[in-house]
């Protein structure tokens, strides 16, 4: 269905530009809702509004509720009153009560308690009308009559009525074969059907122009002067069925017919939108015009439409055969757009109107890029060499030999009226007499020039692989040191505050403030649509536009003391905005300099679908103010809100409650933006977005006063859009005063007779006193003595070294296995990150010599200030252990593969540079020897898992080291031909790594520190 849609509005955008006139079908923008959105059913039955704003759509399965964001479903499940879920009809009478009419009778409701009520009419109801403020007219079986809340038959008519319209004072009543018209006096006139409308349903009645409308499923009829039902001979409108007939408050005419929507408007000829251009046929049962002149259009099949005048258009200029336009540039002298489409190039007048000026013929196959308007010349830069159009002769030629098959970006003019051209050969400049190539080309990275931009004197010129500044006859690289720096260039635009904008095709929008700071703008930072394909900047509003493949959005320039402020961006046109009539994310095609034109204060942007028109005055908030609603507050039960209601009283033990807000806003609810604040409880405002609940939890007793307010994203917060309600939150009786007197009268008690008690038991106590501290001191000369030999045992048991605090091989063997067991947990992702568990074993080189000069005491000395350095520089995921003797282990979590060598050689260096002191002042100075291995290690066959091997690799690796002179870092490196299998048997790692050796597929990596 969306494609359909998308071809629908295709439809519209070209049959609109064509016809040139305004005040069309064409000019409204569709948006389209069905089940996933949350709609009941997609089939819609009926439309109505109530007082306070809200959209009622009657379905084939329940009635919604929709604010423009959201849609709140009622039906039989929760509404027993509701007499059927399939809904026909819906009206809502002057009182403001909804009236709804099933295919099970009739039901009503107030809209804003949301309370239904039963009448007692069990027919299907197929019309309802309002004939008084307090009495109306139901068609079902029998004509009935609803006064006062009374229903009662009307007597005058004893067949099952079928529709029903008021004309004036009277009533026209519609059976299967006849029309009554009802006079308020009680006279009944009859005019028998005629044999077309008694043989099929009619469908719809409607009066306007002192005529009654007939829609039907044999066609369009209407009650001429004589009181005879003749069919309507209009120009466009078939015979075939129609279901629902529409004039809107503006005058427009609408017809819903079989795969057909008809439309007239005053002065115009009748339009209509064909099977092809709906897609799957989402013929309509009711049209609804809201309070804001939106037109709503209920399909059997295909959900809600909502029609609203668009702000902006797309215009193909009357007589233009090709709607694809890839270049638009104003010429003042014509006082028209240049516009050069896919297969031609021509003017687009002031009255829409389009004249060729280069044929398809000689345009060929070629597609313009920018083109300038000089002299009663053109000239076009195309992907196949430049051409020059002459005003005077018509004639289409190629000026320059050096061009003749270049590709041309650029046409720009000189401050001295000569001429620029750039494209894929570089720039030339042309003086109207010679072209000469830039004396700066062969100094382009890439030479194929995309932008020129003059700056006084200077020229800027954007290239696909960056941008460069030439002055004073030198070249320079522009964004040195930033992603600018080598991006390819799209636009470039200069502020008359000398701010210059950079648009990029890959790296967003570059900035470069007065004080010369480059800023860069993409999607982590609020940039909303990239690449940017074009800058404009309006100076009278001091706006800033850029239109994007996907859209239009525009933006304040920073100021000179933003100081690096996040600029917002306001989102004009988006990829799902459904009015261009094109496929989402086509938007602004343009290429070359000429993507957008400024003419009759509108914004011209090339698409895959004529032009693009957007009001430079344009305001994307409505006029009216936001008016934020109170939907209800759940708690333990349901809290409904009227709309005058202005305090709510809480049930005792309703202490967590959800505060459902909304507002109206059906053209761009997405752009709505909330915040709240419970004063009492939060200390500041709660920005939400567009978020639509408040929850609170475990909130004390007191009062409380909810205040929300709405905004467009382009509005400033403000009190005239904001609302608020008073929360009362009662007491329970355990937070009363009389409850905690009584409970500190209870402790007064207590304490008092416990007071009573120990001074009884004081002296017996005392007398006993004396024999427990004989006993407890025998006693505890025994635990003494047990606790010295338990302490013994559970320094054997606990994971910690005792002289230097680090974990032992206790710890490691039992904390490695879990490790190595998350890492498979996170396995894949630990691979794409390139991390892994790296094990380094550390021995300190000739430690013996240390004890045996200096003493044991020396040597405990310097592993303890060992033991500080290497937890100094341990992350606080890895840990350091003890291995044996002077030996540690290092095992660092979550590494990265690539750091590990340098982790390994950092600690190599950092012992050998050290100093450490001895008990008697004296310092010395050790070297280490380190082996590492990391987990997992990719081999042929599957990944080697086992934590053991990857412990006994780094532990060969160390002995290498030792071998190869101490003092050094070593690891296995294996060929991918490897085999893990190699290393299935891990008490034989020795020798299976030995014959590895032997046969070349494995190899020692020995990085040795040298002072």
């Amino acid at each position: 269905m969306r494609f359909a849609l998308l071809v629908f509005l295709a439809f519209f955008s070209v049959a609109a530009s064509g016809q040139g006139q305004a005040g069309s079908i064409y000019d409204f923008d569709i948006k389209h809702w069905n089940s996933a959105d949350g709609l009941s059913s997609n089939s819609v039955r009926a439309i109505s509004q109530d007082q306070q704003g809200y959209m009622w759509i009657g379905t084939l399965y329940g009635l919604n509720r929709f604010d423009g964001h959201h849609f709140t479903q009622f039906s039989t499940k929760t509404s027993r009153q509701l007499a059927s879920n399939s809904i026909n009809k819906l009206l809502l009478d002057q009182q403001g009560y909804m009236w709804v009419g099933t295919k099970a009778g009739l039901s009503g409701f107030n809209p804003q308690s949301l309370k239904f009520d039963r009448y007692p009419i069990l027919a299907e109801v197929t019309s309802i009308v309002e004939v008084a403020p307090d009495e109306l007219w139901v068609a079902a079986e029998n004509l009935f009559k609803v006064k006062q809340g009374k229903v009662s038959r009307i007597n005058s008519i004893k067949e099952a009525v079928v529709q029903m319209e008021i004309a004036g004072d009277s009533v026209f009543v519609s059976t299967a074969r006849h029309l009554y018209k009802l006079s308020p006096q009680g006279e009944t006139e009859q005019i028998a059907l005629p044999d077309e409308l008694q043989q099929h349903p009619l469908y719809d009645l409607n009066w306007f122009n002192d005529t009654l409308h007939f829609a039907s499923e044999s066609g369009y009829f209407h009650l001429d002067k004589t009181q005879q039902i003749v069919r309507c001979a209009i120009n466009g409108v078939d015979n075939t069925a129609i279901y629902k007939l529409f004039r809107d408050s503006s005058g427009n005419d609408w017809i819903s017919g079989y795969n057909k929507l008809y439309h007239h408007h005053a002065g115009q000829e009748w339009q209509h939108i064909s099977s092809e251009e709906l897609g799957s046929s989402p013929w309509f049962s009711d049209i609804f015009e809201d309070r804001d002149h939106n037109i709503w259009m209920a399909s059997f099949s295909e959900g809600l439409y909502r029609a609203s005048p668009g702000k902006m258009r797309r215009v193909v200029g009357a007589g233009q055969q090709d709607v694809v336009v890839r270049s638009v540039r104003y010429s003042a002298r014509l006082n028209s757009l240049l516009v050069a489409t896919q297969t031609n190039v021509g003017l687009l007048k002031a009255n829409q109107d389009f004249l060729e000026l280069v044929d398809h013929q000689s345009l060929g196959q070629s597609t313009v890029f920018d083109l300038f308007d000089r002299n009663n010349q053109l000239w076009l830069g195309t992907d196949s060499g430049l051409l020059l159009y002459n005003f005077d002769d018509r004639s289409v030629s190629r000026p320059f030999q050096e061009l003749a098959s270049s590709a041309i970006r650029v046409v720009q003019p000189d401050a001295d009226k000569g001429l620029w051209f750039g494209g894929a050969n570089g720039l030339y400049h042309y003086d109207g007499k010679t072209l000469q190539a830039a004396p700066f080309n062969a100094d382009l990275e890439s030479g194929f020039v995309t932008v020129i931009e003059h700056q006084g004197p200077d020229l800027l010129v954007g290239t696909t692989s960056g941008l460069y500044w030439y002055q004073q006859e030198k070249l320079n690289r522009v964004g040195l040191g930033t992603p600018l720096f080598g991006a390819y260039i799209t636009s470039v635009l200069t502020l008359p505050d000398q701010q210059l904008l950079v648009a990029t095709l890959d790296d967003g929008l570059f900035i470069k403030t007065a004080q010369g700071q480059w800023q860069q703008y993409d999607s982590s930072n609020g940039l909303p649509l990239d690449p940017v394909i074009s800058l404009w900047y309006d100076k009278d509003r001091n706006y800033l536009w850029a239109s994007s493949l996907k859209g239009v959005f525009r933006f304040k320039p920073p100021a000179a003391n933003d100081n690096g402020k996040v600029l917002s961006f306001e989102l004009i046109l988006s990829p799902y905005d459904r009015q261009l009539g094109t496929a989402p994310g086509r938007c602004c095609n343009g290429a070359g300099h000429s993507k957008v034109a400024n003419w009759q204060g509108q914004l011209w942007y090339p698409s895959l679908k004529g032009l693009v028109a957007v009001p430079l005055q344009l305001t994307m908030a409505p006029d009216r103010a936001l008016q934020p609603l109170l939907q209800d507050v759940t708690g333990q039960k349901s809290y409904s809100l009227l709309p005058d209601q202005h305090q709510l009283v809480l049930e005792t033990s309703d202490r967590n409650i959800s505060i459902r807000y909304s507002a109206l806003e059906f053209i761009k609810a997405n752009a709505i933006e909330f915040r709240y604040q419970l004063k009492g409880f939060d200390q500041e405002w709660q920005q939400v977005g567009q978020r639509r609940e408040a929850i609170y939890t475990n909130l004390p007793p007191g009062r409380y006063q909810f205040v929300v307010q709405a905004r467009y994203s382009s509005q400033l917060w403000t009190e005239l859009q904001q609302l608020q309600l008073d929360l009362v939150v009662p007491r329970l009786f355990t937070e009363t005063v009389v409850y905690k007197g009584l409970w500190a009268l209870l402790v007064v008690l207590a304490l008092y007779g416990l007071a009573w008690l120990w001074r009884r038991n004081a002296v017996m106590q005392q007398q006993e006193l004396s024999k427990l501290v004989r006993l407890r001191t025998v006693e505890l000369e025994n635990s003494n003595s047990r606790l010295s030999e338990l302490n013994e045992q559970l320094s054997q048991l606990t994971h910690k070294d005792t002289l230097t605090g680090l974990r032992n091989r206790r710890f490691l063997f039992e904390q490695l296995p879990k490790d190595v067991e998350q890492y498979q947990h996170n396995r894949d992702a630990m691979l794409q990150q390139g991390k892994c568990i790296a094990l380094l074993q550390l021995d300190m080189d000739n430690f013996k010599s240390i004890n045996d000069l200096y003493g044991n005491s020396a040597g405990d000395s310097v592993l303890q200030q060992i033991s500080g350095l290497l937890l100094r520089e341990s992350r606080g995921a890895d840990y350091v252990v003890r291995y044996a003797g002077e030996q540690f282990v290092l095992v660092l979590r979550d590494v990265e593969f690539s750091t590990v060598r340098e982790v390994a050689l950092q600690l190599n260096q950092l012992v050998a540079n050290a100093n450490f002191q001895i008990p008697d002042g004296r310092t010395v100075s050790l070297t280490c020897s380190i082996g590492y291995s990391c987990f997992p290690l990719e081999l042929l066959g599957g990944q080697l898992i086992s934590w053991e091997i990857s412990l006994q690799l780094s532990e060969i690796a160390l002995r290498k080291v030792k071998q190869s002179g101490r003092n050094g870092c070593a690891t296995l490196g294996f060929d991918p031909q490897v085999d893990a299998f190699e290393f299935e048997d891990s008490g034989h790692i020795d020798v299976q790594i030995e014959k590895l050796l032997a046969d070349g597929v494995a190899w020692f990596e020995v990085k040795s520190y040298r002072p």
